[in-house]
């Protein structure tokens, strides 16, 4: 027993408990970077796999109909409120829905299909062309040019 033990504090001792000691921490990080290797080399896979995926997807046959479409669809959109709202801006005082209270002047308002109602005076509300030329320009342009106009996953 002390033989062992002289022999590991004496420097032929160091240099083979060294020894032992890279050979066990040496397997041990070699299977760790095997292991790493190998996902690595997974992962590199998969990512080829999906940018041949979105390349097949995106080579398709049909991809200048689709644009050409979409393009088509978007002219007759915008053409079309074009119309309404210049109609609407030379006459924005035509009346386009009105409602009434009832006839006495007094109406009620109800929350939740009348579960809860109040009578309060009501007066009348019109909708006239000004309001649908507003709502043209400010929310039904900007949602075609945006839906049309923008980029899309098939070119």
């Amino acid at each position: 027993m002390g033989e062992l033990l002289m022999l590991f504090i004496t420097g032929g001792g160091s240099t083979a408990m060294g020894a032992i000691l890279k050979g066990v921490f040496g397997y041990v990080f070699e299977a760790r970077q095997q292991k790493h290797d190998l996902e690595m080399a997974r992962e590199a896979r998969n990512n080829d796999n999906f940018l041949r995926l979105q390349a097949e997807i995106n080579q398709g046959g049909n991809s200048e109909f689709v644009s050409f479409t979409r393009r088509i669809l978007a002219w007759i959109g915008l053409s079309t409120m074009s119309c309404v709202t210049i109609l609407c801006c030379l006459w924005p005082e035509a009346p386009i829905v009105t409602c009434t209270g009832a006839v006495d002047g007094t109406g009620t308002n109800e929350i939740l299909f009348g579960l809860f109602s109040w009578t309060s005076k009501s007066e009348e509300i019109t909708v006239s062309s000004g309001h649908i030329a507003l709502v043209t320009t400010t929310v039904v342009y900007p949602a075609i040019i945006g839906f049309y106009f923008g980029p899309s996953g098939r070119r």
